[in-house]
């Protein structure tokens, strides 16, 4: 995998994902936010797509994946500071309205103090 890098709030943690979101990466993501969900204090995922240049359809069925997981066990996914190649493949799939995204760093900030 190319690098995670991990920040814990009170009740929300931050995953940055620097590389490709494909097939040969997921089943590591996964494993990862499992890890992360385990602390129960974890209410909200924040993942920054900033440095995701590339990500295909395993990709985006991950980020639907998760969202959905985290909607039936009460918790919040959010998509933070999209690439502008994450937000044209979401987009193309219209699924950018499908996420919760965070588009300030002030919003950001509000959720992982």
């Amino acid at each position: 995998m190319e690098k995670l890098t991990v920040q814990r709030g009170k009740t929300a943690v931050l995953l940055k994902y620097d590389g490709e979101m494909t097939l040969e990466v997921i089943p590591e993501l996964k494993r990862n936010l499992d890890a992360e969900l385990a602390v129960d204090k974890v209410a909200a995922v924040i993942l920054d797509l900033s440095c995701v240049d590339f990500m295909d359809s395993s990709g985006i069925g991950f980020l639907v994946s998760v969202n959905t997981r985290m909607r039936s066990i009460g918790k919040d996914l959010y998509l933070s500071r999209l690439s502008s190649n994450a937000r044209k493949t979401l987009n193309l799939v219209q699924l950018l309205t499908y996420f919760k995204v965070i588009e300030t760093d002030q919003d950001l900030a509000a959720l992982l103090p």
